[in-house]
């Protein structure tokens, strides 16, 4: 019987541990219907798979005792952040939920002059982000910051020395990264369906950020950002 993978943000720093996350406690009462003696795997962003019995479950809190450890084989071969704009609720979560499968490192929402939505639900899409993390097998979840403008992430110095911005006016892709085979982390920017307005492409432009083509075809912004970010991952 294939064992379920479950996240936790508690440090696993000995053979025997307790948990008190209710939400995953209540998932395996109610959903898995789990027991002493059941098994799991679990993480928690070490880049180590653990197998456990459960030999206490309560309502509030859960013991394990770790019998078996993985280190999991899943990284990502790039440090890769995407700098998504605003879009409609849903195609943002499957951005979100997609990219992370693939293996990016964080996610800035930004907002932009064109941006159709002008908040997130935080808390829901940190559990895309686990849930996504949890089915992909990968050792870690992204890092989801705030949502914030544009000029304000390149004022943080957060990012990765190599960036690049998605247009369709943009130098080919397969040019430009023909001459990085030694470059291993980038930050890409995608812009809402209405594209950057041309004052926040002049403000790439003046932090020499180049822009960057998928090719001739018009891409929605969910589409260009699960291409973009598999084609500098994988």
């Amino acid at each position: 019987m294939r064992l379920h993978r479950f996240y936790t943000n508690t440090p696993i720093g000995s053979k025997s541990f307790d948990l008190t996350d209710r939400d995953l406690i209540h998932q395996w009462k109610s959903v898995f219907r789990y027991n002493v003696g059941s098994q799991v795997i679990l993480f928690d962003g070490s880049g180590t798979d653990y197998l456990c019995m459960i030999t206490s479950l309560r309502n509030l809190g859960a013991t394990l005792e770790v019998f078996k450890e993985k280190k999991t084989d899943s990284a990502p071969r790039k440090n890769v952040w995407l700098c998504m704009a605003l879009v409609k609720k849903d195609n943002f979560e499957l951005i979100a939920q997609k990219v992370t499968e693939l293996g990016v490192n964080g996610i800035i929402p930004i907002l932009c002059e064109h941006s159709e939505k002008r908040k997130l639900n935080m808390e829901r899409l940190n559990k895309i982000l686990v849930e996504a993390s949890e089915q992909s097998g990968r050792g870690d979840v992204p890092v989801l910051h705030e949502v914030m403008k544009i000029e304000e992430v390149f004022q943080k110095g957060i990012l990765p020395q190599e960036k690049i911005v998605l247009h369709p006016e943009g130098d080919s892709f397969h040019k430009y990264i023909s001459g990085l085979s030694s470059v291993h982390s980038f930050a890409v920017f995608v812009g809402p369906e209405g594209g950057f307005s041309p004052k926040e492409i002049a403000l790439f432009k003046s932090y020499n950020v180049p822009a960057i083509s998928l090719g001739s075809q018009i891409l929605r912004a969910e589409t260009a950002a699960i291409a973009i970010s598999s084609l500098l991952i994988l």
